[in-house]
């Protein structure tokens, strides 16, 4: 748990008395020549940069309560502590806006948490990332896209440098390195730019996934999740709101998922982002959010017979394969999380799915007074 500033700890001009102690490293002011830099020594991600001046640090932590030195937890694979200066300069030149700094910090509590396996995610072979959804009011202030685009290409500051600001924190401060410690074979966009994206709680029939795991309306709250890419989905056929339920939970269900290589199928969450128009359709059929998820559940399966015969007797000696030769997706319907986001087009739908070994966590963002939070 991060310690915040006392009064105790203010000096008389202001509270921002803390002593940077990264290490300082002499760059060009040609912004090509630090881009070239940052490829030479290993710190850079392949995109461009902003250069991490100690104005532009101080900057950075006046948003937040925390202390510089605060730990907010400890990235694997090196299990180097990161502390809130050092996300800071991953914020810098990831480009974070100041102000949106607290949401970096509630990520990286979220993502040190043990249940998210982050240590797993960083080093498999698979091309899972920890993928970043935020609730709460102040989304659209804070330029996190929910709307047309919002999982690429709408441009919100927030979201595009959010999840870039982490994966920078796991390459700079964990030591996240292809090749090296990170195995996976194919990786993916979002393990260099991030994923970061805002539910549409305004336009949605049900209550928000922060509401749902408990926080209030008031809260800014980032949740992560472990996932292995976007995958589309679509439909212009189906006219009835439970058929096409049904044709969502078939397609999530893809028979090389990695939630069918792992022993049991009660860990990993799906994640299911409807647009708008369809969560109005489906919310008129299914106005009880926990009424649909089951109805996703029960429907979220494939026959065993769909595996090749030596694949069926592994998924049998797993205990994967019901009385009536059903393989499903999950152990139980809150494995399977909707959101409502995107645009109005009523025709997408997009899941991401579950690495397996990996359970969504959530933290609150804070910012160091109420006007900053403005």
């Amino acid at each position: 748990m991060l310690s915040t500033r006392t009064q105790d700890s203010c000096g008389p001009s202001g509270c921002d008395i803390d002593v940077l102690v990264s290490e300082r490293i002499d760059v060009s002011d040609d912004p090509l020549a630090f881009y070239e830099q940052s490829l030479a020594e290993g710190w850079g991600d392949g995109l461009p940069l902003i250069p991490p001046t100690e104005a532009r640090v101080r900057m950075m932590l006046s948003s937040t309560a925390y202390h510089a030195d605060d730990v907010i937890g400890i990235l694997p694979p090196s299990g180097a502590p990161a502390t809130v200066e050092l996300a800071a300069v991953n914020a810098v030149m990831a480009g974070c806006r100041p102000d949106g700094f607290p949401l970096l910090i509630a990520a990286l509590e979220a993502a040190t948490q043990r249940e998210l396996n982050l240590f797993g995610l960083a080093t498999t072979t698979s091309s899972v990332c920890p993928m970043l959804i935020v609730n709460g009011p102040r989304r659209e202030a804070l330029g996190i896209d929910f709307g047309p685009g919002c999982m690429g290409g709408a441009a919100g500051r927030g979201s595009s440098t959010l999840g870039r600001a982490l994966m920078l924190c796991l390459r700079n401060i964990g030591g996240q390195k292809v090749g090296v410690t990170s195995k996976s074979v194919f990786g993916q966009p979002a393990r260099t730019a991030g994923l970061c994206f805002g539910e549409w709680e305004e336009r949605s029939p049900w209550p928000s996934l922060a509401a749902r795991l408990g926080f209030g309306p008031g809260d800014m709250v980032v949740t992560v999740h472990g996932g292995k890419g976007t995958f589309p989905l679509a439909d212009i056929n189906t006219e009835d709101a439970r058929d096409l339920l049904h044709l969502i939970a078939k397609s999530i269900a893809f028979p090389m998922g990695n939630k069918f290589l792992t022993p049991t199928a009660a860990v990993g969450q799906t994640v299911v982002a409807i647009n708008p128009i369809w969560a109005d359709r489906i919310g008129r059929d299914f106005p009880d959010y926990e009424e649909m998820a089951a109805y996703l559940h029960e429907h979220a399966w494939q026959p065993v017979d769909l595996w090749p015969e030596a694949n069926r007797a592994i998924l049998e000696s797993k205990g994967r394969v019901d009385r009536r030769g059903r393989v499903h997706l999950s152990e139980r319907p809150d494995q399977i999380v909707v959101l409502v986001c995107g645009g109005l087009g009523n025709l997408h739908a997009i899941c991401l799915p579950s690495w397996g070994d990996s359970e969504m966590q959530s933290a609150v963002a804070y910012w160091a007074t109420p006007a900053s939070a403005a």
